[in-house]
This record gives C-alpha cells, sequence and structure tokens, in this order.
C-alpha cells in the first residue's frame, strides 16, 4: 500500500477492536465468525452487545484476543447504578475489556461534577477486575472547545482510554480529533479512534497522530486477505495497547 509500511500494518492490526458485530442485528454466528476473524490476524479485542458476551468467552479463551463489551451503549444516559450493573455483570461473566459512554447529556449541560461522578463509580467496579477501561465522549456531537474539555475529564479520571464515537450518532474519527485529543492528554492515556474508519490507510493515519487503538468491520479483513497478510506481533504494543 503507497505510503503505508508492512510494520505500520502489523502495528494497527494489534491494536484493532473488532467491532464488525457491533450491531442491532448480529447473530451468534456473526459473533462466532467475527471471534475466528480475530484469533486469526491476532487483533486486540473483539466487541459485541453483551446478549453475545458467552460466544466472545467461548470462541477467545486462551487466544489473546480480549472480549470487549460496551456499557451504557449509545447514548450514555442510562443512571451510575445501572452502567455499573452493566459492568459488573458483563466482567462476572467474562467480559475482558469495557467501553463506557459518559453521560453526554449532562456534559452538554455542563455538569462536569455528575459526568465525572458518573465514570469514577463505573471504574470503581471494573478496577477490581484489572480489564481496559474507556470512556466514550462521542465528538460527533461536540464543539471544539468541549471536545478537550472532555478528554480532560477523561485523563483526570483515571481511565485506560478516552474513545472518539460510539459508531452509532453523529461524527466520526478523524486525524484532526485525534491529534487534538492526543495534544490534550498527551502521554498520561490511550487514545481509541472509532467512527468511520474505512481503510487501512485510514487506521494507519490515526495511529501516526496518536490512536493506540482503532475501531474497524469487516472491511479490515477483506483488505487484509487481499494482502494475503501474515498474522504477527509488534513488541511496542502494551498490555493494554497504550
Amino acid at each position: 500500500m503507497r505510503g503505508v509500511t508492512s510494520e505500520e500494518i502489523r502495528a494497527l492490526v494489534a491494536a484493532i477492536d473488532y467491532s464488525e458485530v457491533l450491531t442491532i442485528t448480529a447473530s451468534e454466528e456473526d459473533a462466532r465468525a467475527a471471534c475466528r476473524a480475530a484469533r486469526n490476524y491476532r487483533f486486540r479485542a473483539v466487541v459485541a452487545f453483551p446478549q453475545h458476551l458467552g460466544v466472545l468467552v467461548d470462541e477467545l479463551r486462551d487466544s489473546g484476543v480480549r472480549a470487549q463489551i460496551p456499557v451504557a451503549f449509545p447514548c450514555g444516559g442510562v443512571t451510575t447504578r445501572v452502567k455499573c450493573l452493566e459492568a459488573e455483570e458483563g466482567l462476572r461473566r467474562g467480559a475482558t475489556d469495557l467501553d463506557m459512554v459518559m453521560n453526554i447529556a449532562a456534559f452538554k449541560a455542563g455538569d462536569y461534577q455528575r459526568v465525572t461522578q458518573d465514570i469514577s463509580e463505573v471504574m470503581g467496579v471494573a478496577r477490581p477486575f484489572k480489564v481496559p477501561f474507556k470512556v466514550i465522549i462521542e465528538i460527533g456531537v461536540l464543539t471544539e472547545p468541549e471536545k478537550v474539555t472532555a478528554a480532560k475529564l477523561v485523563l483526570d479520571s483515571g481511565a485506560d482510554f478516552v474513545k472518539t464515537c460510539t459508531g452509532f450518532g453523529p461524527g466520526r474519527a478523524t486525524v484532526h480529533d485525534i491529534g487534538l485529543i492526543k495534544e490534550t492528554v498527551g502521554e498520561g492515556i490511550g487514545i481509541k479512534a472509532s467512527g468511520g474508519v474505512a481503510s487501512i490507510e485510514d487506521g494507519v493515519a490515526l495511529m501516526r497522530v496518536g490512536a493506540t487503538v482503532v475501531a474497524m468491520r469487516r472491511f479490515l479483513v477483506d483488505q487484509l486477505d487481499a494482502l494475503a497478510w501474515e498474522p504477527g506481533t509488534v513488541s511496542s504494543i502494551t498490555d493494554f495497547a497504550r
């Protein structure tokens, strides 16, 4: 691929949260197929709604690929207690990675204390399980100053990652926004680029400006198959791919 090195593709593949089955119509067989692809290419994680978590746990066991579920998808507007219950149930059932939507309405209203308290309480549930914890800020509904403020709130909360989009709302991960978030959080937290990442070139471009995890779907597998890509590892990727 023009302008993309093999090492960059390897780094991208190892940082992929494979979200092909994070849809409202995905079947159990779809989830199994996603897990097979993730095991084959050694993606970072497979993402699915909790109804398919049992499949993910079974299919990914001993593979090194994480079983990831969303919490409070897609708007973040459920109560903190419900978010905590969602997180705890998923973790007890074997989830090894969590993506939580912040309370977007509270953030837009300027109630930052409510937002940070919400994050803190769910993190309190997750921490004993020692799993990566990401907070989705849904950049498509935020102004430029709000993107900076939201990224700072997530950084200060102690979460492991700030994530751009759910993929169910407006907006998409862009080089500009990843660069803005990176400038805001520095090396203190990982950045997950999610939403509209359409190609290997897109994913690599986002990683070049600071993304450490990238959400992609089936087209990535199609592109890797077209390249006859051989799975590999990258020594610079840490346990949490930060």
